[in-house]
């Protein structure tokens, strides 16, 4: 029974990490000088991870806002992770957002090894979760659908403030310790 109790909380823990992660923002936003004008949101972000993995904005993806969270071994979520046995040294979430509903979300954890990627890999595969491997970083994505499903569910059990994309970034730095980068 503990052993079920563990791997639940630890479902619940990861999945909602899976969801948000992170620190930071950039949004366009309405542009007061210029009656009318917006401006854009610069769509050439990149993050290097490691020496050898850079994060870099899907060319595919429309939006307007951006938060990037992130986390060390020291926030809520990486310590709970490495007390049921998982290792990673940094988390991003990076979430998208297009005309204020959510567009999508990835989210990247970084291990010290290939070894500790595949151990999480696998638990989140044994999860019924998709996540992908490329050497010591391991990621997920989650849909613009998927994201906006997860943020009214989130915000009608009371978990968020309110129901936007910003309360759903604001309320992943509040409960796993992620700062914006």
């Amino acid at each position: 029974m503990k052993k079920k109790l563990i791997t639940v909380l630890l479902c619940l823990t990861l999945g909602l990490a899976a969801t948000a992660c992170g620190a930071g923002k950039d949004k366009g936003s309405s542009d007061a000088g210029d009656a009318g004008q917006e401006t854009t949101v610069d769509k050439d972000f990149s993050l290097a991870m490691t020496d050898t993995y850079t994060y870099t904005d899907p060319q595919d993806l429309d939006f307007d806002q951006r938060f990037v969270l992130t986390g060390d071994e020291s926030c809520k979520l990486l310590s709970d992770m490495k007390n049921f046995g998982y290792t990673a040294t940094n988390v991003y979430q990076i979430i998208y957002a297009k005309d204020g509903e959510g567009a999508a979300e990835y989210d990247y954890y970084v291990t010290p090894d290939e070894a500790s990627a595949q151990a999480l890999a696998q638990f989140y595969t044994s999860q019924g979760q998709q996540v992908t491997q490329e050497g010591n970083v391991l990621y997920s994505v989650m849909d613009g659908d998927t994201l906006q499903a997860t943020i009214i569910t989130l915000s009608s059990q009371g978990a968020m403030s309110g129901d936007t994309v910003e309360d759903y970034a604001e309320m992943m730095k509040n409960s796993y310790g992620l700062t914006d980068y």
